[in-house]
């Protein structure tokens, strides 16, 4: 006994001062002597969570389980264990035995809350059962900072902000300094510059701090992925445009659509200089390779699309107009391969910065409005070609929405399997392969008539009008010639009387 109190006292001592590694090799020299005690392996499981390795965590709470059924810690760190494997039930039973152990005990409460705000599918009696849990963690320690802090990323995850941001706002007049409550408040920003300036302040006082890190990670990838999009918006907008407007209109709208990339970029690279922290832009652009090759190939892949809407616009043969929308399509498969170097720097990170479940969420939303803003958009279009200048354009706005669904799609998916929790896995690739198979499809077919359709070239240019009548047949001409009248012929002369 006396070797197993001091052998946590020392690991206790080491947790505090931050070297976790330290703490796991006191424990396990600790169980060479005692291998069935169920404080060591109770103890070695919160290590192991703590340090990623959730098998070991997993197998050795169920040790200390099968030892001493009733270890409250053991419990809880199976519940927060199988949680990460996406084993709800599982994860559930054990944060409930926890409670039923000691209901007093706050960490329990907020375990149990957790647990029940991850459920897939949350029903409203679930929701009111993790409520529940966290209003009485709240009451059994209502002025406690970093109950707070949990409190409100639960809230969080349950999709009540107002109810998050009363949290962090009690827990920040308790403890004004403390970490977890400002990257809470981060989070809850809808400035992206009042966020910065939260996590450059807790970045300041706590380098370290991960949650900070990759909150900052996460704002400085999506506003470079937002180069990407201003492109997309270009080659989109041009080639709606050029469904109903002439090449005199077009020359002056892609004119003025060209000027905003340029000036979005600048004012995208602007933002961030000034907000993040100084060298923090360059490390992650500067010297790395993915993202270096993005912005060349996203630069080179824009003078492609303003070269497409040089070609359309000009507008010589028909073969012109379709190597124009050729070359904008390819414009947009360019800018989705610097989307995909953008992202996949997102999800790699560096020190501990990336965040997958923040990259998991910018992709999936991406998905969202375009399932829901493409069919739309694209149905309209379909309905109204038949009576603008330029039909055959609809297929080159069907090839680049596919691409971008395709590239949205690849990513999300790419991040759900990172993330490695089978169960979102499952409804993930449930949700969207059918998507993926179908935007495929509109590749394919938006390609494939956009190189077959027949495309109009200089008579779109010309505006309708009415037809010509033609000429009236000449009138017959009549001559009339008046009869000659010849007199009437002399009465026969009487013969001679004999004068009688």
């Amino acid at each position: 006994m006396a070797t197993t109190e001091s052998a946590l006292a020392r690991a206790e001592a080491a947790v505090q001062l931050g070297r976790l590694e330290h703490a796991r090799q006191i424990i396990g020299e600790a169980l060479v002597a005692a291998p069935h005690d169920p404080a060591l392996l109770e103890r070695m499981a919160d290590l192991a969570y703590r340090l990623g390795r959730t098998d070991e965590a997993l197998r050795m709470a169920g040790s200390a389980l099968a030892t001493d059924p009733d270890r409250y810690d053991a419990h809880l760190t199976a519940a927060l264990s199988f949680e990460t494997f996406g084993k709800h039930e599982q994860a559930l039973s054990h944060a409930r035995s926890a409670v039923a152990l000691d209901p007093a005990q706050v960490p329990g409460l907020l375990t149990l809350a957790a647990v029940l705000s991850g459920m897939p599918g949350k029903s409203v009696a679930t929701r009111a059962e993790a409520r529940q849990a966290l209003e009485q963690a709240i009451r059994l320690a209502p002025g406690h900072a970093g109950t707070h802090a949990y409190v409100a990323g639960v809230y969080r995850r349950l999709g009540d902000r107002e109810a998050a941001g009363k949290h962090v706002d009690a827990g920040l007049v308790a403890d004004p300094t403390n970490t977890d409550l400002l990257a809470q408040k981060a989070k809850l920003e809808i400035s992206r510059r009042a966020a910065v300036r939260i996590l450059r302040g807790l970045l300041g006082s706590r380098p370290e701090h991960t949650e900070a890190r990759k909150l900052l990670a996460a704002i400085t990838w999506r506003a470079l992925l937002r180069l990407v999009v201003w492109l997309w918006f270009f080659a989109i907008s041009f080639v709606i445009a050029s469904m109903w407007l002439g090449p005199g209109v077009l020359r002056v709208l892609s004119l003025a659509l060209f000027v905003i990339i340029p000036v979005a970029w600048t004012g995208v690279f602007r933002g961030l200089r000034k907000q993040l922290p100084p060298g923090y832009l360059r490390q992650r652009l500067l010297r790395r390779a993915g993202p270096m090759l993005a912005l060349i190939g996203l630069v080179f892949a824009t003078l492609i699309a303003d070269l497409g809407t040089i070609v359309v616009r000009l507008d010589w043969t028909a073969d012109s107009v379709r190597g124009g929308y050729i070359l904008l399509v390819a414009g947009v498969v360019g800018a989705a391969l610097a989307h995909m170097l953008f992202f996949g720097a997102w999800l790699r990170g560096k020190g501990g910065e990336n965040d997958r479940e923040a990259s998991f969420d910018y992709a999936a939303g991406g998905v969202i409005v375009l399932s829901f803003a493409a069919p739309a958009v694209l149905g309209l279009l379909a309905v109204l070609r038949h009576w603008s200048r330029q039909p055959a354009a609809f297929w080159a706005a069907v090839a680049i929405a596919s691409i971008i669904a395709v590239t949205l799609l690849i990513e999300m998916l790419t991040a759900v399997l990172l993330d490695r929790r089978p169960f979102r896995v499952g409804w993930v690739a449930l949700a969207a392969v059918p998507i993926l198979v179908l935007a495929i499809c509109g590749i394919w077919w938006g390609a494939n008539r956009i190189v077959t359709q027949t495309f109009h070239s200089e008579e779109r240019l010309k505006v309708p009008t009415f037809p010509e009548m033609p000429p009236l047949p000449p009138v017959p001409t009549f001559h009339f010639t008046p009869p000659v009248l010849s007199p009437p012929p002399l009465p026969p002369e009487m013969p001679e009387g004999d004068g009688g």
